[in-house]
């Protein structure tokens, strides 16, 4: 099979990890690439050896006719685009969180399924060597049985705020926040430890809320998407959850712990390290087996090994038919709880999910 001949829509992240994971693997090559800055997207395709540039995305797809486009964008372009890229007959790899709300991705999924392509989500998380391990552990019982998670994480993204000027990332209805940036990568994360969730309660706020240098620059403004979240899940068989978020922190500081009844697991932000506890001992540091190692190179970004994995799975899907996942599935799934936390937060109240699957 020939390579897969790629689009990126969005020249930011879409390039410091995307384009780069593309060109290492011999089984894609990147033929386009689309961002709202025309000269600075001409500049970063020819950095990036990429042939063609345009800051028209539509334009762009029409003439190279890509068989993937990979959606980098902020969240309210990446349902007109998968949309797009769908009826063009390209497959979809697209960034989360998917859309700006459970319906979007449910039309997502299903135009990808009525055009017989691939839509696949790049939760790369997934593919760091602590989490895949713990995976593996408590779905072979190495903990007991699953009984709470606890995700809490510390960003310095707006910690004052001239730390950071006013963009998309800042406003709700164009899909930022810190929810949807993070939470839906920990949703993610909890849910392949105890499946769906059942219901939740959540706090989603804004706690720094001007954005800019100074009250009298064009980059200053008031952010009305969250910088901090505190969302409790709650899943069959009682088991719970708690993920709680802070980009206003004065330092970067992750921890992920899994609780069952027989002994605990945690891994460190680096996703490199893992854990095992029980009671009245000290934490015992595990071996991560080869088959689930990776290995940086010196000066890459930190998400580039592990979406290096994602290409992988992308890859045997298209060629051959091979499952995907994460797929749309998870994205659907996810986007409710997102929508759910929200309404939560929103409301003041606790939150059925299957309920609000039923309303929409």
């Amino acid at each position: 099979m020939p390579p897969v001949r790629v689009v990126i829509l969005g020249s930011s992240f879409g390039v410091t990890v995307h384009a780069a994971g593309f060109r290492r693997h011999p089984g894609f090559v990147v033929v386009g690439l689309a961002g709202s800055d025309a000269e600075r997207t001409r500049r970063r395709a020819a950095e990036h050896g990429i042939p063609e540039a345009d800051d028209d995305w539509r334009r762009l797809l029409v003439r190279t006719r890509p068989d993937l486009v990979t959606v980098v964008t902020p969240v309210d372009l990446h349902h007109p685009m998968t949309l797009a890229a769908l009826d063009q007959g390209a497959h979809v790899l697209c960034e989360k969180p998917t859309a700006l709300d459970r319906r979007q991705a449910e039309d997502m999924r299903d135009r990808a399924r009525a055009a017989g392509r691939v839509l696949a989500i790049n939760h790369e998380f997934r593919f760091f060597p602590a989490r895949r391990l713990a995976v593996e552990l408590v779905r072979a019982g190495a903990i007991g049985v699953p009984r709470r998670g606890d995700i809490l994480g510390r960003y310095a993204l707006w910690t004052r705020p001239e730390t950071r000027a006013m963009t998309w990332l800042a406003e709700r209805a164009r899909g930022g926040g810190i929810l949807g940036a993070l939470g839906s990568h920990h949703t993610d994360c909890l849910r392949l430890f105890f499946g769906e969730p059942q219901a939740m309660l959540a706090s989603v706020r804004v706690q720094q809320p001007r954005r800019g240098p100074t009250a009298t620059d064009p980059r200053t403004g008031t952010a009305t998407a969250d910088d901090a979240c505190t969302v409790c899940y709650e899943f069959a068989n009682g088991a719970s959850a708690l993920v709680d978020l802070d980009a206003t922190a004065p330092y970067r500081w992750e921890r992920f712990e899994i609780h069952g009844t027989d002994a605990a697991l945690r891994w460190d932000e680096t996703g490199y390290r893992l854990w095992r506890l029980v009671p009245s001992a000290e934490p015992e540091p595990l071996d991560i087996p080869e088959r689930l190692r990776l290995t940086p190179r010196d000066g890459d970004p930190a998400l580039l090994a592990p979406f290096g994995v994602m290409l992988d799975r992308l890859h045997d899907a298209i060629a051959s038919g091979a499952p995907m996942e994460p797929n749309a599935d998870d994205a659907v799934a996810v986007q409710t709880a997102l929508d759910a936390a929200r309404e939560s937060s929103d409301t003041g109240r606790r939150v059925e999910l299957s309920a609000l699957a039923s309303a929409h």
